[in-house]
Parts: structure tokens; C-alpha cells; sequence
């Protein structure tokens, strides 16, 4: 294989199927037209420090790396902006129509707590909401730490019962 000289001319035609090429693959006639004029840039400098053996293999071999770190600019750009103005756009309210559903739902778990007998509402409650361990329950109200564990178990049998009970469209209700 022949060794091209340092010389290597980019004539028109070679210049235009290079922008054509670039242009299709980012979609950007103009980008394409940048990118091919660094590329060729790159490509002379390059070819002054070495040899080349195939310039139109590394001209387009240029151009699709420069375009791929484009790319990869623009997305981490969008990336940061994004982020930094999300805070912005996002609102943190629930809707009225998830407020509603939750208020509903709040309102199911409240009867479905006041089926349960006292003693095993208050042990719930006390584990799950004021999350105290099983023997500080059983201190506070004279039980042992087993105790309070069953207790526990069948209050949230006792609930997904009601949940299966009083299913609404096919779904719990909490």
C-alpha cells in the first residue's frame, strides 16, 4: 500500500461528502459544516508531524469523533441546566385530585384502625407511627416483648382483612 504524501488536498467534492455525511448524522447542516472544517484542520496538522496512509479514512474518522464530543457537550449541558432549573418547574403540591385520594384513603385507614380492639390499636400505633421497640412498648403497658410482637402481627392481619374487604375498583384502599 502507497503512502499518500503530507500534501493531501481536500478539493471540493471531498469537502461536500464530507458535510453531507455529518449533516446526516447529526441533522445539522450547519454543526456539519463546522465540524468538517475542523476535522480538515485537524487533519493538516497532523498530517505535518506524520504519515499518513489513508487521509480520507482519518478526515472522516476526525469528523465523527469531534461530533461525537459535540454531542456529548451538548447533552451534559442540557443535563446541568435541566438540573439547575427544575427546582423551578417542578411543583411540590400534590394535585386536588391526589389530595383528594389521599384524604380518602386517610379516612379508610382511620376505620379500619378504630376495628381494632383497643390494646392491639395502641401497640400498632406505638410500633409503627411513634416507631418504639417492641420491649419499650411492653414496658408501657405491662406486656412482654412477645406479647407485643403478636399484637403487632395480628393488627396488620387485621388490616389487610379490612383492606380486602372494602377493596375499591379492584384496588386496597390504602
Amino acid at each position: 500500500m502507497t503512502v499518500q504524501p503530507a500534501s493531501f488536498e481536500i478539493d471540493s467534492s471531498e469537502r461536500a461528502a464530507l458535510v453531507a455525511f455529518l449533516a446526516r448524522k447529526s441533522g445539522n447542516l450547519i454543526l456539519a459544516d463546522d465540524i468538517a472544517q475542523d476535522a480538515i484542520v485537524r487533519l493538516v496538522e497532523f498530517q505535518q508531524r506524520e504519515k499518513v496512509r489513508n487521509a480520507r479514512g482519518l478526515l472522516f474518522k476526525i469528523a465523527v469523533n469531534l461530533l461525537i464530543n459535540h454531542q456529548r457537550r451538548e447533552s451534559r449541558m442540557v443535563a446541568g441546566l435541566v438540573d439547575d432549573f427544575a427546582d423551578d418547574f417542578v411543583d411540590e403540591q400534590p394535585s386536588q385530585e391526589r389530595a383528594a385520594l389521599d384524604s380518602d384513603r386517610l379516612q379508610q385507614f382511620r376505620r379500619a384502625l378504630e376495628t381494632l380492639p383497643p390494646l392491639r390499636r395502641e401497640v400498632l400505633i406505638r410500633r409503627r407511627l411513634e416507631n418504639q421497640s417492641y420491649q419499650e412498648i411492653g414496658q408501657a403497658l405491662s406486656l412482654s416483648a412477645a406479647a407485643v410482637e403478636k399484637h403487632v402481627v395480628r393488627a396488620l392481619a387485621s388490616l389487610r382483612a379490612y383492606q380486602d374487604k372494602h377493596m375499591i375498583e379492584g384496588e386496597r384502599p390504602w
